[in-house]
């Protein structure tokens, strides 16, 4: 009955029925009518009291909606977030995909006397080594949660868990990828630096400029049966390999959270 009311309607019409109250109070004093008077009293603390609780339900209610209200707002901002993850997770876990049979494909060669496939096909085979398919997750709408310290308007259990099993599983998969980066300087380009062509073997792509042809590009045929480019590629696998494990992981709770986000935005 009360929700429909403003808390200064209800002022209104409670300061209306106090003033009422005391006017029989005063009667009651000059006629003399003291039990009369102790009811009315009475009965002017139990309105006191009443109004009080009245208010403070009323507070309560506009407290819970204020709350429902920007719990969905950042139910809307974490699903957009999400999506966008789960978008990017899929096209890391596509890439890594897509480089692994061609890093199989030069130890298939390794193991040869002979390779089958062109210098130019190893040579691109080999720039993947270089590659860094690296996942950046976004994050506005959980950092906002937890810089405001709204993350207690979260009611739904089940998202709330896996957003921490998301975040767990990103530390983890963010440590990997910074020991990746770091092999990628000690051990992959010095490789490279040493014993291959680095323009023959390298992703360089610079806008509005082309470099010429690489002078040494067949150098690869002089390392491919070397225990050392076998290392080198395996290393690069192993690596791929747990990322792929790991990025695989996070698209699964990626995908999940946004079907929960959608029930519940929806």
């Amino acid at each position: 009955m009360f929700a429909c009311l403003s808390i200064e309607s209800i002022n209104t019409k409670y300061k209306s029925m106090i003033k009422f109250f005391r006017k029989i109070r005063q009667k009651m004093l000059t006629e003399n009518k003291f039990s009369n008077y102790l009811l009315y009293a009475f009965g002017e603390i139990l309105l006191v009291v009443i109004g009080i609780l009245i208010a403070l339900q009323i507070n309560n209610w506009n407290e819970i909606n204020k709350n429902k209200s920007t719990e969905s707002e950042y139910l809307k901002e974490l699903l957009e977030d999400f999506e966008l993850n789960l978008q990017k997770s899929q096209q890391v876990t596509s890439r890594i995909e897509d480089v692994l049979p061609q890093l199989t494909g030069l130890l298939e060669q390794s193991a040869l006397e002979q390779p089958t496939i062109s210098v130019d096909s190893m040579n691109n085979a080999f720039k993947l080594l270089n590659s860094m398919p690296a996942y950046s997750s976004t994050d506005r709408a959980y950092n906002n949660l937890i810089g405001s310290g709204d993350f207690k308007l979260i009611t739904n259990s089940k998202i709330k868990t896996e957003i921490a099993d998301y975040y767990k599983a990103l530390d983890i998969l963010n440590l990997v990828q910074n020991t990746h980066e770091m092999q990628l300087v000690n051990a992959f380009q010095p490789y490279i630096m040493e014993y291959l062509d680095y323009q023959a073997v390298s992703m360089i792509r610079i806008e509005n400029y082309t470099l010429p042809e690489p002078v040494e590009k067949d150098l690869i045929l002089t390392v491919f049966k070397d225990r050392k480019f076998r290392n080198i590629v395996t290393l690069k696998f192993d690596i791929l390999t747990d990322l792929l494990e790991l990025n695989q992981g996070l698209e699964e709770i990626n995908a999940k959270l946004v079907e929960l986000l959608k029930v519940k935005v929806h």
